[in-house]
């Protein structure tokens, strides 16, 4: 009889430790939970990348496209981007789809006066003007793409010096074909 007790106790014993460890279980998935909660409010109110993406990126697209809901894509890219969005597309116009162009370096673009802000980068730009291929300045000596350029965008001036005849000086933005 006596082994039958401690069978009795120890069965009786097990649902109160179970209970205990459910109650540890959920405490700290509960704590787990206030923690990530706190940690993504402060990253995403006081971390400036954040804050400038949901402020000023995400709801400032917002705003825009509810203010303006017929504007075209190209009428809403030219809106965000201006000068940079011009040139990008003056160059998908006037080139075509097999081009290999010979980009100016970020020097270029940041000359005092330029109206170019952001267009320096490479992986954005090629984004945008796919399926032309773009070899960078720097790049020459290193792209696969470098013997096979055909056109030279002309950013600010520079550029031009690439070409293997005279162009006027007061040609400052645009692109030319390597061969006239």
């Amino acid at each position: 009889m006596a082994v039958q007790h401690k069978k009795t106790l120890k069965q009786d014993s097990h649902p109160k430790s179970s209970s205990n460890v459910d109650a540890k279980w959920l405490l700290k998935n509960v704590l787990f939970l206030v923690l990530a909660l706190v940690l993504v409010k402060y990253i995403f109110s006081e971390h400036p990348t954040y804050r400038w993406v949901y402020h000023d990126l995400l709801k400032g697209n917002m705003k825009v496209m509810k203010e303006h809901p017929k504007l075209s894509f190209d009428q809403k890219m030219q809106m965000k981007l201006g000068a940079d969005y011009d040139y990008l597309l003056f160059l998908k116009r006037t080139t075509p789809e097999n081009a290999v162009i010979l980009y100016p370096s970020q020097e270029a673009f940041s000359k005092k006066g330029s109206p170019f802000t952001q267009i320096y980068n490479k992986m954005y730009v090629t984004r945008f003007l796919y399926p032309r291929k773009l070899v960078l300045e720097s790049e020459l000596d290193v792209s696969k793409y470098a013997n096979e350029i055909t056109h030279v965008a002309i950013v600010n001036g520079e550029g031009r010096d690439k070409l293997s005849y005279p162009t006027d000086t007061a040609y400052q933005h645009g692109v030319l074909p390597v061969k006239p």
